[in-house]
């Protein structure tokens, strides 16, 4: 089976699963969505981990796991389980927490390392802890599921159509982006455009959301996720470039790692999450 062919199989059996835990399961604060993003953020923290070892940048295994108390905490803020800011109080911890480590486990190379090493547990918080909660936010909007469905839409409609763009018109304008180099202009035109249009379309003929955001404000919003997509896309491969791999992982079949699948949702998310909010 080739790449492509297990690329596309992927594409299709992920959006089914998405859409049934969406449409399906919003009991409960979509507990099951949640559940998904604690070990996504648990596994997605795992690779991080690793791309940072191979860089020489070694962070104790327990990051990996209390990273994962970020949609946990999200998901508490969405219930209203406890009338408090957990996400913040969530993120000042961890960071407490690994910061304190530090200076206790820094001894063992004098702190020679500890900047890199702080650094990298700073990062592992945000990405992916903390951006992933933002696709945990949408479901305490109005039309939740409507919304979450229109998101996990533009960015898997960027990505499969930016693919197929690529492949189609592609061959002559490649290269054009050195961190990516067989990412084509083709390419990002034709899965951001494509994003475009299946937003409007969507928010004009789907559920009530053509009565508050305007065509104007659809194509935005469609044009401002697509666009970070694609900088999420192209960060994680600067990630695997500095440490000379070609995938964060093997978990997914046709794309390498769980990074590969997810670094346009998590920069997409909070962009999304925003500009809705905005309108």
């Amino acid at each position: 089976m080739t790449s492509m062919i297990k690329r596309v199989l992927t594409t299709f059996i992920t959006l089914p699963v998405l859409f049934c835990l969406i449409f399906f399961l919003p009991h409960y604060g979509y507990l099951a969505l949640s559940i998904l993003a604690v070990l996504t953020t648990i596994a997605a923290a795992s690779e991080v981990h690793g791309l940072f070892a191979k860089a020489e940048v070694h962070l104790p295994k327990a990051v990996i796991f209390l990273v994962g108390l970020m949609p946990v905490a999200q998901w508490l803020v969405n219930v209203r389980a406890m009338p408090l800011p957990l996400v913040d109080i969530a993120l000042i911890a961890l960071a407490l927490i690994f910061f304190s480590a530090e200076i206790i486990a820094g001894k063992k190379d004098s702190f020679a390392r500890s900047l890199l090493r702080i650094a990298a547990m700073a990062f592992i918080i945000i990405y992916p802890g903390l951006l992933i909660t933002y696709i945990q936010r949408l479901t305490a909007m109005v039309d939740a599921t409507t919304i979450l469905l229109l998101f996990f839409i533009l960015i898997f409609g960027n990505d499969v159509f930016a693919f197929v763009f690529g492949m189609w018109l592609g061959k002559n304008n490649r290269g054009v982006v050195a961190v990516s180099p067989n990412k084509s202009i083709a390419g990002f035109i034709g899965g951001t455009l494509s994003a475009m249009v299946l937003g409007l379309l969507y928010t004009m003929f789907v559920g009530n959301l053509g009565s508050y955001i305007s065509i104007p404000a659809s194509l935005i919003l469609s044009f401002a996720t697509a666009t970070a997509a694609n900088i999420g896309d192209l960060i994680e491969s600067a990630f695997k470039r500095s440490v000379d791999v070609k995938d964060s992982g093997h978990l997914i079949p046709g794309r390498g790692g769980l990074l590969d699948s997810i670094d346009s949702m998590l920069v997409g998310a909070p962009v999304f999450y925003l500009i809705l909010t905005l309108l």
